[in-house]
């Protein structure tokens, strides 16, 4: 089957019937079975293009169910004073300005260092003189 196919009543019919029973906890196995299909020509039409907006459709029709239950939640967790909860509000209705962030970089040249000119001279000196201090301990060991 062509991933964006679509599919016939009866293989929608099994598919609502998958995704209903599988929220009550049956595999795709025993659901393949009850109608005397493979397990993968299920798996097939569940991944096709169409199955797949079935699927969301199912899914959205199953939460519609909750959102009363979660305005109801929402709401009584907000007046209770709970910030975090009117913030997700606010943003849910758009009641926030996006948030922007604005980022700015400073060059700075060795000029603009609060460290002097010649105290640079002297770090890199005694750098150069840390390294060849350092050459001297090496020993060749064979």
């Amino acid at each position: 089957m062509k991933r964006d196919a679509r599919l016939n009543d009866r293989q929608k019919r099994i598919l609502e019937d998958l995704f209903g029973r599988s929220v009550a906890g049956e595999t795709m196995q025993q659901v393949a079975e009850s109608h005397g299909i493979n397990r993968k020509t299920l798996s097939l039409w569940k991944n096709s293009d169409h199955g797949k907006q079935l699927h969301a459709d199912f899914q959205k029709e199953m939460s519609t169910n909750d959102l009363p239950k979660f305005y109801s939640k929402l709401s009584e967790k907000m007046q209770s004073g709970s910030y975090k909860h009117m913030e997700l509000y606010a943003k849910i209705h758009g009641l926030l300005a996006p948030e922007k962030q604005e980022v700015v970089t400073e060059e700075r040249k060795v000029s603009d260092s609060p460290i002097s000119k010649e105290r640079l001279d002297e770090i890199k000196k005694r750098l150069g003189e840390t390294v060849a201090d350092a050459d001297r301990t090496i020993k060749r060991v064979k």
